[in-house]
């Protein structure tokens, strides 16, 4: 895919000020922890994750995204009549129903006229909700949109602690198998981001976001699922299989936009662990110097990772105009999708 008159013209994201440290998680699963004889800091040491965050208690999914999207209009200069298109991206919801996306058009206060949806796709969906706002502003459909997204694992994460708990069977080998299956639970922290594409004829910027490539691998769909309040995942096949989908992703990228690894300036990335993302700069033959995580202090943020990594970077000040910037994204199904910008 290739986009001729579409630009980033603004971003915006929120870090919750409730920092929790990875070394909470593993206090509550002592017990557990003593029982199968794993010693204290294993989740730390195996993901590379320091600290996550929690919203205030009262602050919802919609309530996270709505202040994303206003950062992001404001950094913009951009009045909320002219968006024209919102969709909401995040793992996390309030409902099954009504979409998201509606309770956020109604807390931005977003006109009548502009629509409004979810797009969910485990974590790649923010990366998602660009093309498709791309190829409506690129189809003439619209001039503006507005991407959001925020997460929120708590009730997630304080579930798989009473479930591993309740379930203890002493020096059972069921509990090792347990605790293998759900330690992604723990990587998991919450945020929110926002980003506003304009149609290059209304863009003050010219941040352009030129095209990318993506590549499924749906017969791994069963290697990481979740609910509400559970979240299983195969993690050795999950990095095995993940690293082979974005190769060929970023091979798709790069015949697409014609860039090899030495035109990229910035990588902006999903993260899971601090293993993952080795693994992936490795097999990408990307140099560590251009990469720029949030991994150790914000965890896993699900579909915010990679927008609030650029959003961070831009802060600052380590993206240059001229810059060429990928932002790479992977999901659960097994799904990627890398798109290059013109900073």
């Amino acid at each position: 895919m290739r986009f001729d008159n579409v630009c980033i013209e603004s971003l915006g994201y929120v870090i919750p000020d409730k920092v929790v440290p990875t070394s909470w998680f593993e206090e509550q699963l002592k017990p557990l922890y003593e029982a199968i004889g794993i010693p204290g800091g294993f989740i730390e040491r195996l993901t590379g994750i320091k600290e996550h965050r929690y919203w205030d208690d009262g602050v919802s999914v919609s309530d996270g995204s709505a202040m994303a999207g206003e950062n992001a209009l404001k950094a913009g200069g951009i009045d909320r009549s002219e968006v024209q298109c919102l969709i909401n991206t995040s793992v996390c919801r309030d409902y099954i129903e009504p979409a998201t996306a509606a309770i956020v058009h109604h807390k931005l206060g977003l006109p009548s006229t502009a629509m409004s949806f979810d797009i969910v796709n485990a974590c790649l969906g923010f990366l998602n909700g660009m093309v498709v706002v791309a190829n409506m502003i690129e189809l003439g459909q619209i001039d503006t949109g507005l991407v959001v997204a925020a997460e929120a694992p708590r009730v997630g994460q304080l579930a798989t602690i009473d479930y591993m708990l309740n379930n203890m069977r002493k020096n059972d080998h069921q509990d090792k198998e347990r605790l293998r299956d759900n330690v992604a639970s723990f990587t998991l922290g919450a945020a929110s981001v926002g980003m506003v594409l304009r149609h290059k004829s209304k863009s003050r910027t010219g941040k352009r976001l030129l095209g990318g490539a993506s590549h499924s691998a749906t017969e791994h769909c069963e290697l990481c699922v979740a609910q509400n309040t559970w979240m299983r995942t195969k993690s050795t096949r999950l990095l095995q299989e993940g690293t082979k989908v974005v190769l060929l992703a970023w091979e798709r990228f790069s015949a697409t936009m014609g860039w090899t690894v030495n035109d990229v300036d910035k990588l902006f990335t999903h993260q899971v662990s601090e293993p993952q993302r080795q693994i992936f700069l490795k097999a990408l033959n990307f140099d560590e110097k251009i990469d720029h995580p949030t991994l150790q202090y914000l965890g896993n943020t699900a579909s915010v990772a990679a927008p609030i990594s650029l959003a961070i970077g831009l802060d600052k000040g380590l993206v240059d105009d001229g810059d060429r910037v990928v932002l790479f994204g992977v999901g659960s199904g097994i799904n990627s999708t890398a798109l290059g910008l013109q900073w």
